[in-house]
């Protein structure tokens, strides 16, 4: 998906020279206004004089420019990165960077020079502040070290200039700006880090407004439980600083969404400041008809490559499922050359393995391991909770049933099935066989109830149908969805800082 983004990028980039305007989207120059002079630039100007030189700035402005505007530019002599000859699943494809990388890289650093050296503003329209609770002593300390890493940070990328160095440039800057502003005002102010076209969802009507507030106390709560590990730490590094970043921005549209009555997005992407700015920046350009075969073959490659992607890691339910790629990426990320696999590899193609219960039991036969630590599911949780307090026939029975219970509750997410199966196992086929008969039936109605909700309830019919079948024989799939769950009966242990991929 990584290479599909570029390749996404590359022709969006070829869309915009084709274009009459001939303007350029340039990630996270939109953080930026030529309107407002800062000071932190201008400190920040003497500090890079100090490190780097004082013409360094100029230098590598002109030089940047004087690459754009050669007759013997990268425009001119377009290379694309070849497409590999062969794609295997379990190794990632890398591409031979190609020219549009690197023109990238140049026009980035064009408008990372001019914005420093004009002393451009932060645009307060791309900034989230009035967030719930101001900083502690121990955060503003954290802030305050980080400042100055990232301004080392910048000097680093500035003399290094890497691939990726004028993003990496921009976003420093940017931030600079806004861990500037939380220092002195006391409250975090972060920037703005949802894409310009993201997905928004709007409130239709009372049970949305409700889901919506629970959603933004739930994103609080993440925010403040990334806040205490944070408080912890004896050095906060951009990963940290991410992850507050990232949490900050969906509580903050949420609360936004909820006060003004407007569409919220949402995104399950990782959230990282590349709001765009379009610029027309001088350069040469070949004549337009290379342009448009530019733009022709570049969308031809990204169609080619999208294909190949679905052919390569198809989804199919019953060999190829989120189960047996758990197991294969785990199996296959031993070297034998180096690293013996810890017991017997699970030979997959011919295998019950694709049903969770049964890959469980496979990796307890044939792996080495340090023995099984079960973790019941929300609703087993609570239900032996619950039977603790109330451990009588009437209570069993009632939690039994999806309509009845005081644990879960009928939501959008999930199709009708009267009866949980994953607390029985004797009684698993005679429990599906009733979920198989009210899948059935909803079917039956949604055929009927067809052109007034386009297939909703049918295909709803159909998802009762399908995880109804294999209690019949023992296996249980379906657990029910537990949207208005809060975060805080999540345990605290497993809310951590994950390891960057």
């Amino acid at each position: 998906m990584q290479n599909l983004e570029m390749l996404k990028k590359e022709t969006k980039f070829l869309e915009e020279l084709n274009s009459p305007e001939k303007k350029i989207g340039l990630r996270a120059t939109a953080y930026f206004t030529s309107k407002d002079k800062s000071v932190l630039s201008k400190d920040l100007k003497s500090q890079l004089t100090i490190s780097l030189g004082e013409n360094f700035l100029k230098d590598l402005e002109q030089n940047l420019k004087d690459k754009m505007l050669s007759p013997n530019n990268l425009l001119v002599k377009m290379e694309f990165s070849p497409l590999p000859e062969k794609m295997h699943r379990e190794i990632f494809p890398f591409f031979k960077p190609g020219s549009y990388l690197k023109i990238r890289d140049i026009l980035e650093g064009i408008l990372f020079c001019q914005i420093l050296r004009e002393e451009w503003g932060l645009n307060q329209e791309l900034k989230i502040l009035n967030i719930q609770e101001s900083l502690s002593t121990k955060e503003k300390e954290l802030l305050e070290n980080f400042r100055e890493q990232q301004i080392k940070g910048l000097i680093q990328t500035l003399s290094d200039k890497d691939p990726g160095w004028a993003y990496s440039a921009l976003v420093i800057l940017a931030r600079l700006h806004t861990i500037e502003e939380s220092i002195q005002t006391g409250s975090p102010v972060f920037l703005s880090s949802f894409p310009d076209n993201s997905p928004i969802v709007y409130k239709e009507d009372s049970q949305d407004a409700q889901t919506l507030q629970h959603f933004s106390e739930e994103t609080w709560a993440i925010v403040s439980l990334a806040r205490k590990k944070i408080s912890t730490l004896n050095e906060l590094t951009e990963k940290e600083y991410q992850i507050w970043e990232d949490a900050s921005n969906r509580a903050f549209e949420f609360q936004e969404g909820i006060q003004t009555s407007i569409p919220i997005r949402v995104t399950s992407e990782k959230l990282l400041p590349q709001r765009e700015n379009k610029f027309l920046i001088p350069m040469y350009l070949p004549e337009s008809s290379i342009l448009k075969e530019y733009l022709i073959f570049a969308r031809q490659r990204e169609k080619e490559y999208h294909t190949r992607l679905k052919k390569l890691y198809p989804f199919r339910i019953l060999f190829e499922n989120c189960t047996t790629e758990i197991l294969k990426n785990a199996q296959n990320s031993f070297d034998q050359k180096e690293i013996n696999f810890p017991g017997k590899k699970i030979e997959l193609n011919f295998s019950l393995s694709f049903i969770p219960f049964y890959a469980s039991y496979s990796v307890s036969n044939n792996w080495n391991n340090e023995g099984e630590k079960i973790l019941l599911s929300y609703r087993r949780k609570k239900l032996v909770e619950l039977l603790k307090q109330n451990p009588n026939l009437k209570t069993r029975i009632l939690e039994s049933f999806t309509f009845s219970s005081s644990i879960y509750k009928p939501n959008k997410e999930d199709h009708f099935f009267p009866l949980f199966t994953d607390d029985v196992f004797w009684g698993r086929p005679l429990y599906g066989t009733v979920n198989l008969a009210a899948g059935f039936g909803t079917s039956l109605i949604g055929i009927f109830t067809l052109p007034f909700d386009q297939g909703e309830k049918l295909q709803k019919g159909f998802q009762s149908l399908f995880f109804s079948l294999p209690e019949l024989v023992f296996f249980n799939i379906r657990k029910g969805t537990f949207p208005s769950v809060s975060i805080k009966e999540i345990p605290e242990e497993l809310f951590q800082f994950q390891d960057e991929d």
